[in-house]
C-alpha cells in the first residue's frame, strides 16, 4: 500500500502511460471503490455479453472501465463529482454526436490526469493502512 504514497506519483503516471489508463482499475482496487452487489461483480452478465459477440462486452468494458474511473476519483476528491459520478451526463455525451463524443473524451482524460495530480498532492496517503 506504500505506493499510495506522495513520492511514488511518478510511478502512476508511467503505469498509466505504458498501460493505456488500465491501471486505474488497480488504482481502484487499492482505495476500495469496487462493490459486491454492482452490476459488474455479476459474472452471467460477462457471459451473456460474450455471447452477443465482442462489441455488447466491449461496451461493457469501456463503462466499468469508466465507472471505476470516476469512483476512483471521487474517492482521491477530484472536483467536479457531481458531474463525472451521474451516468446521465455519461449517457447525454454518447448520444450527442460529435460535440458529445469529444466531451466524453475530454472527461475521461480529465479524470485520468487529475486523478495521477490528486496521488501527487498526497490525497493517496489517506488510504495507506
Amino acid at each position: 500500500m506504500k505506493i499510495l504514497k506522495r513520492e511514488n506519483s511518478w510511478v502512476w503516471l508511467l503505469l498509466f502511460l505504458f498501460s493505456s489508463g488500465s491501471s486505474t482499475l488497480v488504482l481502484g482496487a487499492l482505495l476500495d471503490v469496487y462493490n459486491r452487489d454492482a452490476w459488474y461483480a455479476k459474472w452471467q452478465y460477462w457471459v451473456m455479453g460474450l455471447l452477443f459477440f465482442i462489441f455488447p462486452f466491449f461496451i461493457m468494458l469501456v463503462i466499468f472501465n469508466i465507472q471505476i474511473i470516476a469512483l476512483t476519483a471521487a474517492k482521491l476528491d477530484v472536483s467536479g463529482k457531481e458531474i463525472y459520478l451521474s451516468p446521465y451526463i455519461w449517457i447525454l455525451c454518447v448520444i450527442i454526436p460529435v460535440f458529445g463524443w469529444i466531451f466524453v473524451l475530454v472527461m475521461y482524460l480529465y479524470l485520468q490526469i487529475f486523478t495521477i495530480i490528486k496521488l501527487y498532492q498526497g490525497e493517496g496517503e489517506k488510504y495507506i493502512m
